[in-house]
């Protein structure tokens, strides 16, 4: 059985259309389901409306006293919920209904644990959002997997708030989220074995109001901070840190002994100080930070393979490095100044925009799964468990 939640809270102008649309895309798999409001006391009737359909849809609803977090609001119906397949969507028709059945033929698949409905994967996108929030989407998302690498690497949307997990995943596995994402916990600390994920369009707000606000956002950086903490990627973050200043101090004091010391010219210094401070990166990674990196089984290349991906990957920032050195020395700054600032701002680029990849070279716990459906969903007319 198919326990599906819907946390609301004021959605009285859409709950009945997206309980009714969702019994019908769920009713098209010929699997048994159940749709589980979670209210936190809507004062505009959400909950007798979503009650007025307990015969015709299969639902049932949950009164919170309330308001703590949608999060906590799926967690509280996931408790009461009778189905293997737990799953949930917003009741705010930004997830089309319609979804559900792409996502039920994944989970045929025995192997796959976790079916995601995603916006960012090929054929997925959104409905007329500007460009500042899907900068801001594409900057969460993006945080999320520098801050969680090993857990997000592979994950297009991490951020989606529609998903179906099997029970089993979850079995023993202490949830506790914070503000709105509850996939995060679920990526976190789940024992699922493989995932696979849904391309779909998230639709344009039609009615209410969006629930995130500033409060929201923190809740949300809290929230990977704690998941960092409790799956050990903080002591590996602080590891990687570490090494990543001595290879700064390697980096700037190698150019510097080179051309005030053996009198080398500068650029070629330069260069030879860049990749020693890259290697010695590499060499103390392997040593320091990454001598218990999960298992990967595309991640089985010698060393040598290895070392090459990873100036590879971290060659945009050797190049920025070198680019503001010469810039900065030439303008009459000193090589030790100056250095020491184009390692800065390689670094920063490296660290912003390349930590997924890098953490890659050395080890991921990958367990996607290629599931053949349908490459896209479109809107219509467009804790212990």
């Amino acid at each position: 059985m198919i326990s599906l939640v819907l946390p609301t809270y004021n959605e009285s102008g859409s709950i009945q259309e997206v309980l009714r649309r969702a019994a019908d895309a769920l009713r098209a798999t010929g699997e048994e389901f159940e749709l589980i409001v979670v209210d936190d006391s809507s004062p505009d009737g959400t909950a007798e409306l979503a009650q007025a359909l307990a015969s015709e849809s299969s639902v049932r609803v949950v009164r919170r006293l309330r308001r703590s977090g949608l999060a906590l609001a799926v967690v509280d119906g996931w408790h009461v919920a009778r189905g293997d397949v737990l799953g949930v969507m917003d009741a705010d028709l930004q997830h089309p209904p319609e979804a559900l059945t792409s996502l039920v033929a994944a989970l045929r698949n025995v192997h796959v644990d976790l079916v995601i409905a995603s916006r960012s994967g090929p054929g997925g996108g959104t409905a007329d959002w500007s460009w500042i929030r899907c900068m801001t989407s594409w900057v969460a998302m993006h945080v999320a997997a520098c801050v969680l690498p090993w857990t997000l690497a592979e994950v297009c949307d991490p951020m989606s708030g529609m998903f179906l997990v099997r029970s089993r995943a979850l079995q023993g596995v202490r949830l506790e989220p914070a503000g709105y994402k509850i996939l995060l916990e679920v990526l976190a600390k789940g024992h699922y074995r493989e995932f696979t994920e849904v391309s779909y369009i998230f639709a344009p707000r039609g009615r209410g109001n969006s629930k995130l606000g500033i409060r929201q956002s923190l809740e949300y950086v809290l929230h990977l901070a704690r998941l960092a903490r409790s799956t050990g990627q903080l002591q590996t973050w602080l590891r990687y840190a570490a090494v990543g200043f001595t290879g700064a101090l390697v980096n700037v004091g190698v150019c510097v002994f080179l051309v005030q010391q053996a009198g080398w010219p500068t650029g070629l210094a330069l260069a030879v100080a860049i990749q020693s401070a890259l290697l010695s990166n590499f060499l103390w990674n392997k040593v320091l930070t990454f001598r218990r990196a999960p298992a990967w089984p595309g991640n089985s290349r010698g060393i040598l393979a290895r070392l090459l991906r990873y100036e590879r990957v971290c060659g945009p920032g050797a190049v920025l490095n070198a680019s503001l050195t010469f810039l900065l020395h030439g303008s009459g700054v000193t090589l030790a100044l100056a250095s020491t600032a184009g390692v800065v701002l390689g670094g920063a680029w490296n660290l912003f925009f390349n930590v997924p990849t890098i953490w890659r070279t050395w080890g991921l716990h990958s367990s996607r799964s290629e599931v053949t459906v349908p490459a896209s969903v479109r809107p219509a007319g467009s804790v212990r468990l």
